[in-house]
């Protein structure tokens, strides 16, 4: 794949919420309990509902930077899908 072949990002959800930290708890252990139970999630905003279904394989990033006053913590996960997901590896 050339530069110029490069996959057009489709930005499905981008929304920022202001939760207290007891909401943002409920809503962690929300996904944390789908993934668990059904392996997948869905986010709901209006009408439109967004399934999200990661592969078994994950790469998973933690971040926590401080910025003055402003504290960040993010966590995200990446998965590949078709021809990039992970195979099982093996020596026989």
């Amino acid at each position: 794949m050339t530069m110029n072949d490069k996959p057009v990002t489709n930005v499905l959800i981008d929304r920022e919420d202001r939760q207290s930290l007891l909401e943002f708890a409920t809503t962690l252990e929300t996904i944390a309990k789908k993934l668990k139970e059904e392996g997948s999630f869905t986010m709901t905003e209006g009408s439109k509902e967004t399934v999200i279904s990661p592969s078994e394989h994950l790469k998973v990033e933690y971040s926590y930077e401080i910025k003055g006053e402003k504290h960040s913590f993010e966590i995200e996960f990446d998965w590949y899908t078709g021809d990039k997901a992970q195979s099982e590896f093996s020596i026989k």
